[in-house]
């Protein structure tokens, strides 16, 4: 799984939209995970593998481990919080907070609204119960490995991005030359009780709400 999000975003590297053909020297080329998803040491993996209900101090406590690593290993990455309260089909009536993170990198030169991105998506939250619940493959891991590639194409970007403002590409705009990507990692993905359309996806609803709000605005 890991190989095939580095090599979908191996595609950004390329001037053109178009599929190319990877040869087996590129992909022996691609950085490998090293001790980033040990269970128990790994720096990206290890400090997700705890409970993360949504409002729990568990989840924030993962939130702030998403944070620092873009702050101090990526720092060219902009990042958002999208929060939001809602009331849980386990709730009560209380108001549970959620709480997204979108880390983006665009080119140096892209305007607001004037970008395309390669969004990567994962959801943090773990089940409410069994008691202690940790999800580790749903969805821990899939979020270690979305920080992986971010910094694994993080000083490529910059080469491309570089290589095309000396060369003057910038200067034609158009969607095409202004390609950025995008990390979104979701809260409160998992049911409290049972699945339904009330009670799951509160992050990524929030995600689509806003992005309406933001369209008709």
């Amino acid at each position: 799984m890991l190989l095939q999000v580095v090599v979908g975003l191996l595609s950004l590297l390329a001037f053109t939209s178009a599929y190319t053909t990877l040869s087996d020297e590129t992909l022996k080329q691609l950085p490998g995970p090293g001790d980033d998803f040990n269970i128990v040491t790994g720096p990206l993996l290890a400090p997700i593998l705890i409970p993360r209900v949504p409002g729990t101090p568990g989840s924030l406590k993962v939130l702030e481990h998403f944070v620092t690593f873009f702050q101090t290993q990526l720092p060219d990455w902009s990042l958002e919080y999208q929060n939001s309260s809602q009331t849980t089909a386990a709730s009560n009536g209380a108001l549970v907070p959620f709480r997204n993170l979108i880390a983006t990198r665009d080119p140096p030169w892209a305007q607001k609204g004037q970008v395309a991105r390669l969004a990567l998506v994962a959801h943090y939250d773990s089940k409410m119960t069994p008691k202690g619940f940790i999800g580790a493959t749903d969805s821990a891991a899939p979020c270690a490995m979305l920080l992986h590639a971010a910094r694994s194409i993080d000083a490529a970007l910059s080469k491309k991005w570089e290589a095309m403002k000396a060369e003057g590409i910038d200067e034609f705009g158009g969607i095409e030359e202004e390609k950025g990507v995008q990390i979104i990692l979701l809260d409160g993905e998992e049911a409290f009780i049972n699945w339904s359309d009330d009670d799951s996806l509160y992050g990524a609803r929030q995600v689509v709400l806003a992005h309406a709000i933001g369209d008709a605005s």
